[in-house]
C-alpha cells in the first residue's frame, strides 16, 4: 500500500468541508426561494449568496469521492458487502425520499403524478422527483461504476484517471448534442443527472484521498497563500456572474475552484477549528449534512405554507437561512428515534476518543 493513502477513520477536514457545502446548499435554496417569492426576481443580495453557494454541489461529489476510495484503500474492495453499504447508505434513502417528496408535491404542492408510467419511471430514476434529488442520482451512477474505479490503485493511475475525467466533465458541459446517439439516450447523456458530467468531481476526491498525507502536509504550512487562494477564488466567482450572468454549479471554472477550495479548507481547519463555538457548529452541519440536505426543501415548504410574506422581504433572508438550518436538524434528530432511521437518513459514525473509551471503561486499541 502506498505510503501517502489516507488510512485514518476520521477526517475533521472533511466534516468541515462537508459543512461548506451543505452551506452552500442552504443558500442557493433559500435564496432561490426568495427569488420565487419575489415573482422571479433577484436583487444583489439574494443573487450574491445564490451564486456563491454554487459551489455546494460539486463539493458534496468530491467528498463522496474521497470517503469511497479511502475505504477502500484501508480495507479491501468486496463486491458483496460494497452493495449492501451502497444499498443502506444511499439507494434506500434516494427511493425513500424521491416517493415522499413525490408525496409533497400532489398533497401539499397541489402538483399531479405523471400519467405515464414511462415519464414517472424516467424522472424518479434521474432524480426528478424533486429539485435536490438529482444529485443522490448521481451517486447513484457512480457507485455503479465504482467497481471499475476502485481499479485505480497508484499515482500514475491517478494522474490519467484525474486527466480523462477533467476532459470528460469539460466535454459535456461544453457538447449540447451526442454524436452518434439519439432519443431518450441522448437526453439523458446531455442531462445535468448523466453522471459523466461531474466524474472529475469524485475521482478527484479519490486523488485526494490517495494523496491525502503530503496533501495535507503541504496545505498546513502554506496557510498565509490558502487565504490569499481563498479570496481569489470567491473575488473571481462574484466577476464571472457579474460578467457573465448567472452560472451553475456545473460552471466550468469550477473544475479549478473546487480541488483550490479544497486545499484551503483542508489547510484552514486548524486555525478555524481553535475557535470553539465555529468547531462545534460546524461539525454538528458536517456530521448531519445529509439529513439537511435532504429535508431542508421541506422545510422551506412548510415555512412558505405557514408564514407570513412579510418574511420574505429580503432583510429576513439572514434569519431565514438559520431558521431552515434549524429547522432540518431539528428534523434530522427526530428522525434518529425512528426504527431503522439509518435506512432513512445516513448519519456517520461518530469517532470514538480515548475519552470515550475512559468513561465507557473500555480498552483503548492499539
Amino acid at each position: 500500500m502506498n505510503k501517502n493513502l489516507a488510512t485514518k477513520e476520521y477526517f475533521n477536514e472533511i466534516h468541515f468541508l462537508r459543512a461548506f457545502a451543505c452551506i452552500g446548499v442552504l443558500l442557493v435554496h433559500v435564496s432561490a426561494t426568495y427569488y420565487n417569492q419575489a415573482d422571479g426576481v433577484f436583487n444583489w443580495f439574494t443573487y450574491f449568496f445564490n451564486q456563491l453557494g454554487r459551489f455546494g454541489t460539486p463539493t458534496f461529489a468530491v467528498i463522496s469521492g474521497f470517503l469511497l476510495f479511502n475505504s477502500i484503500n484501508k480495507k479491501g474492495f468486496v463486491f458483496k458487502k460494497f452493495v449492501s453499504s451502497r444499498t443502506t447508505k444511499i439507494l434506500l434513502p434516494f427511493i425513500i425520499w424521491s416517493i415522499f417528496y413525490q408525496l409533497v408535491t400532489v398533497y401539499i404542492l397541489g402538483g399531479k403524478f405523471p400519467t405515464d408510467p414511462k415519464v414517472f419511471l424516467y424522472n424518479f430514476t434521474l432524480g426528478q422527483s424533486f429539485y435536490h434529488l438529482y444529485f443522490m442520482a448521481i451517486v447513484v451512477q457512480f457507485y455503479l461504476i465504482f467497481p471499475l474505479l476502485q481499479f485505480i490503485r497508484n499515482g500514475i493511475a491517478w494522474w490519467i484517471a484525474l486527466g480523462i475525467s477533467a476532459f470528460s466533465s469539460y466535454y459535456f458541459f461544453i457538447t449540447k448534442d451526442i454524436p452518434f446517439v439519439s432519443g431518450v439516450l441522448e437526453t439523458v447523456m446531455i442531462d445535468k443527472v448523466f453522471l459523466f458530467h461531474w466524474i472529475f468531481y469524485f475521482v478527484f476526491g479519490g486523488f485526494l484521498a490517495y494523496y491525502w498525507k503530503p496533501i495535507s502536509k503541504w496545505t498546513k504550512k502554506n496557510k498565509i497563500i490558502l487565504v490569499f487562494v481563498l479570496i481569489g477564488v470567491y473575488v473571481g466567482a462574484i466577476y464571472e456572474y457579474k460578467t457573465i450572468g448567472s452560472i451553475s454549479s456545473r460552471r466550468a471554472t469550477n473544475m479549478i475552484n473546487i480541488p483550490l477550495l479544497s486545499f484551503a479548507t483542508i489547510g484552514l481547519y486548524s486555525y478555524v477549528s481553535q475557535i470553539n463555538f465555529v468547531r462545534t457548529s460546524l461539525q454538528v452541519i458536517g456530521k448531519f449534512s445529509m439529513g439537511i440536505y435532504l429535508l431542508h426543501p421541506f422545510v422551506l415548504i412548510m415555512f412558505i405554507q405557514i408564514l407570513p410574506d412579510g418574511v420574505w422581504q429580503t432583510r429576513m433572508m439572514p434569519i431565514m437561512f438559520f431558521a431552515v438550518l434549524f429547522g432540518s436538524l431539528a428534523l434530522v434528530k427526530l428522525i434518529q428515534y425512528l426504527p431503522k432511521h439509518q435506512y432513512i437518513i445516513p448519519i456517520p459514525a461518530r469517532r470514538t476518543t480515548i475519552k470515550d473509551h475512559i468513561l465507557q471503561k473500555k480498552p483503548v486499541s492499539a
